[in-house]
This record gives structure tokens, C-alpha cells and sequence, in this order.
């Protein structure tokens, strides 16, 4: 579902700024400075109810100000995000009080920013996080799961730091080895689509790349054998002060033509794999859900060579709505994009203040 307006006050370096959007291509383009990735920023807390950019909300308030609030138009509702200095956020939709999980999965988007480039280049940790919340917006039932078993988790924890009896930390095994298996078992499956949209769009790139995800979970993942290691493994635990089994350890590997992109990859083959990977997202969202994710893309072209930036436009120009930052026209120009095509849109940002 594409979004039709932003409305940012004391957001970032924007005191009171109106952006209108179409439904095609949109070019945000100024010098660097100008307040481009903070309007991407701004769309994405409107879609997800957090920023890209930090955890801490009250950090986009505008320096100054005591308070910072986002309005986001869709086609069929609106919704309000409000932020104050002690941290208070209030989500609204359509007037009504909500959550920030009430907002996973109803306008979904694909960010291709400097920032989600961990996904290929961090740890482990980090495409765990991707894939988590990926899956969680196209199924409420896997979100519905992976809450319930951080949860668990968290209390497990707890009580293992406070170095606890193991009756009192026991009463956790159930719970976590519960909707562990069920994140692990509905994971699985999700695992399996994705890889097959991704064996698609490297397709359609080129006959000779080959990107692969291969995940590092147990292959019984059955309630039963997820409480058994829960036991096993209890005393080291209180050891360590962590839960050492269960979904939320699992690895991620990133294979590039059957190589660990990580630990093998080149800059190109980073910068590469992980565009490929954010368009077979928005695939994989469309093929889940039926919804056409917004593409978010920040300062793509200054990263890519002529010929890739071409290729990865020739991907993503048959997709919906797409939101696209860049330091001028003509290089959005040179990759295909048609800047007069009355479906797209260019809005021109300029630099008004000092860093």
C-alpha cells in the first residue's frame, strides 16, 4: 500500500516539512546535508513505528524542540506517530490508540540504506534480526510466536543472571522450548520461500551469480529435544548467565557462488548481495502477503557502477511505489529512471543550516 504524504514537525533537522508522494517513482535529490534519508526516516516510522537510524525515538527531535511528531497519508487511513523528550511515544491510527506491533506488516516497506548493510558484513546477530522481523511481517502467527518466546526468554535470563535455583529457572523450559519449536517449525518453511524468490531474482540479474542463504539451525525441532537441551545444558547456563539453546541462537550464512560472502566476499560482492537480497524481500512480502512493499532507497546510485546500478533499476522499476534519495538527477537519469513520466516524481531538497 504506497503513502500518499509525510508530515514532519521538529523531526530531525525539519521544523515543519510536507512531502506529497506518487505512486511511481520518487526522486528525493540535494546535497548532502539536506535533510534526504531523514524523509526515508520519517516513512519508515510511519510504517513500522521505529527508526532505522537509532532505538532511541526522542534522538530525532529537533534540536530545540521538546517534541517531534509524524503524519503519515495511505490510501485508506492515517497514522500518527508522537514523541516527546521522556521518551513517551504515542501511536495513532486513525485517532485510535495502537501499538507498535498493531503497525508490523499493514504498509510494508524494503530499506536499502548504508545501515541494513550488516546484513551481509555483521554477525550473526544481525541477519538473525533481519529474518526475524522480515517473517514477522508477513505472518502474524510466526510475530505472534516470536513475542511469546522472547518473553520466555527474557524471564529465563533473568533468572539465571540472579544465578537463581533451577526449580525457579525451570519453570521457564516450558514456554521456551513451547514456541521455540513453533518459531523453528513456521521459520523453516519462510526459510524455504525466501530462498526460492532469491534463486529468481539472481536469475533475472545474471547466469552467473548464485546467492544462497543457509541457515544453521538443528535439524530435530521438536518441543521435545528443544526442553531436553534446556537441561542438559542448565548448568552451564548459570554459568554464563544465558539461555545457550533455542531460535534465538541461530546462524545465518550468506553463501556467493557457494562461498561465505562473509568471510570470503569482496566490497563489490557485499554491496551486490545485499541489493539482491532487499529485492528478493519485496518479492518474498508481495508472494506472502499480496501487498506491494514501498522501496525505500538511499543514495543506492553513489554505491553501485553504471552497469550494476542499471541492472539492480532494471529489478525494481516494475515494482510499485518507490522512494529513492540521491545527491542530483542525472545520475537517477543515467540508470533508466525517467524523471518526465508523470507516474514519477522528483522533489528537490536544498541545505538550509549549518552541521
Amino acid at each position: 500500500m504506497s503513502i500518499e504524504k509525510i508530515e514532519m514537525t521538529n523531526f530531525r533537522n525539519h521544523k515543519d516539512f510536507l512531502v506529497d508522494f506518487s505512486p511511481g517513482i520518487n526522486i528525493i535529490w540535494g546535497e548532502n546535508g539536506s535533510g534526504k534519508t531523514s524523509i526515508l526516516e520519517a516513512v519508515y516510522l510511519a510504517s513500522n513505528g521505529k527508526s532505522f537510524k537509532t532505538n532511541r525515538l526522542s534522538e530525532t527531535i529537533k534540536t530545540g524542540a521538546n517534541e517531534t511528531t509524524v503524519k503519515a497519508l495511505f490510501s485508506d487511513h492515517k497514522i500518527t506517530i508522537h514523541q516527546n523528550k521522556r521518551a513517551l511515544k504515542k501511536i495513532k491510527i486513525n485517532n485510535t490508540d495502537k501499538k507498535t506491533k498493531d503497525l508490523i506488516g499493514k504498509n510494508p516497506t524494503v530499506l536499502v540504506s548504508p545501515e541494513e548493510e550488516k546484513i551481509t558484513k555483521g554477525p550473526h546477530l544481525e541477519r538473525r534480526k533481519y529474518f526475524n522481523r522480515l517473517f514477522a511481517t508477513v505472518s502474524k502467527k510466526y510475530l505472534s510466536n516470536l513475542v511469546n518466546y522472547s518473553a520466555a526468554i527474557k524471564n529465563r535470563n533473568s533468572l539465571l543472571k540472579q544465578k537463581k535455583t533451577k526449580t525457579e529457572i525451570e519453570i521457564w523450559n516450558e514456554p521456551v522450548a513451547k514456541y521455540g519449536s513453533l518459531v523453528w517449525l513456521e521459520k523453516q518453511q519462510l526459510e524455504k520461500t525466501f530462498n526460492s524468490e532469491l534463486v529468481a531474482v539472481c536469475n533475472r540479474y545474471s547466469n552467473d551469480i548464485k546467492i544462497n542463504i543457509k541457515p544453521d539451525t538443528p535439524t530435530d525441532k521438536t518441543k521435545e529435544t528443544l526442553l531436553q537441551q534446556l537441561q542438559n545444558t542448565i548448568n552451564k547456563e548459570i554459568v554464563v548467565g544465558r539461555t545457550l539453546c533455542g531460535p534465538h541462537c541461530d546462524k545465518y550464512n550468506i553463501l556467493f557462488n557457494n562461498k561465505k560472502l562473509r568471510v570470503f566476499g569482496s566490497q563489490g560482492e557485499h554491496k551486490l548481495s545485499f541489493v539482491i537480497i532487499k529485492i528478493t524481500e519485496h518479492s518474498f512480502i508481495k508472494t506472502e502477503t499480496g501487498k506491494s512493499a514501498t522501496l525505500l532507497l538511499d543514495d543506492l546510485f553513489a554505491k553501485l557502477d553504471l552497469e550494476r546500478g542499471s541492472a539492480i533499476f532494471d529489478l525494481i522499476k516494475k515494482s510499485s511505489q518507490t522512494i529513492i534519495t540521491n545527491t542530483d538527477l542525472i545520475s537517477a537519469e543515467k540508470h533508466g529512471i525517467d524523471t518526465n513520466n508523470p507516474n514519477n516524481q522528483t522533489t528537490h531538497l536544498k541545505r538550509n543550516w549549518k552541521n
